[in-house]
């Protein structure tokens, strides 16, 4: 079921209009993108897409505004989701949305099939392919446009249910798995505020993972291919922080979660 939920009901908040108008311009953008690439094969054979599931995590909390508070998650979004889905070779786009309580937000959307199989031998499969793709790209946009009524930013909760739905989801004969998290790692919920945590020392570092970490799932991204767009570019976070902000998450990311987390989209 291809559905996107905000949180019906008297007290769901809507996006403002220049926020609704952003997402239309993005998704005109996205699109202009796809035609570019339209040429392209989407996989490196020509035989269609790779069979490597892909997620996509977007930060809706104060982390997605466009103006000098946050990184513009907007903006992001055009410039790495094709190029991401591109490169990536993706079957298949799974999303999570970042929000107060990302794990049970009621911002979703099922995986799209990104090389979906003909019904009959007149079908073009590349004009499937490029419809499917369409379809991911929209679906990104609503995502945003959802998380962005929920406020609050836990990235880890995000970053976990994306991980749950690609295994689920995934094919026995499957590539290994590719995330691209469009957040500035900014964990910020009722629990835990990492701006509010001393991260300097290497004690100060494990107390403040135990602290996240207590009582909370840890993502299962092992193995898989975790590409941030944002990281610690939030432009109130202190550069002299920086290297403590690093370390404290490829402690959760890589050491204890065995992540492969990469930067090429920064």
């Amino acid at each position: 079921m291809n559905t996107l939920h905000s949180g019906g009901g008297p007290q769901a908040v809507r996006p403002p209009a220049r926020a609704h108008r952003a997402a239309v311009a993005l998704v005109a953008a996205l699109a202009l993108g796809l035609t570019a690439c339209s040429n392209t094969p989407w996989s490196s054979d020509g035989k269609g897409a790779s069979k490597v599931p892909c997620g996509l995590v977007v930060d809706g909390s104060g982390s997605g505004t466009s103006d000098d508070t946050g990184v513009d998650v907007t903006k992001k979004l055009k410039e790495t989701l094709v190029p991401f889905l591109e490169d990536r070779d993706c079957s298949s786009l799974a999303y999570a949305p970042v929000t107060a309580s990302s794990w049970t937000s009621s911002c979703r959307h099922s995986p799209v099939d990104l090389d979906p199989k003909p019904k009959s031998s007149t079908t073009d499969p590349e004009a499937l392919r490029q419809r499917a793709r369409v379809t991911a790209v929209n679906a990104s946009v609503e995502m945003l446009d959802c998380a962005r009524t929920q406020n609050g930013s836990d990235v880890l909760g995000g970053l976990g249910r994306v991980a749950q739905t690609l295994r689920e989801t995934q094919d026995d004969e499957a590539g290994r798995a590719s995330i691209l998290a469009v957040s500035d790692f900014e964990q910020t919920d009722r629990e835990f505020h990492i701006s509010r945590e001393p991260l300097s020392t290497k004690a100060e570092r494990k107390r403040a993972v135990s602290k996240l970490l207590s009582g909370r799932e840890l993502p299962a991204l092992q193995g898989m291919d975790l590409y941030t767009v944002g990281y610690a570019k939030n432009p109130t976070r202190k550069p002299s922080t920086y290297q403590g902000f690093k370390q404290f998450w490829t402690d959760i990311l890589t050491t204890r979660a065995k992540a492969h987390v990469h930067h090429d989209y920064e």
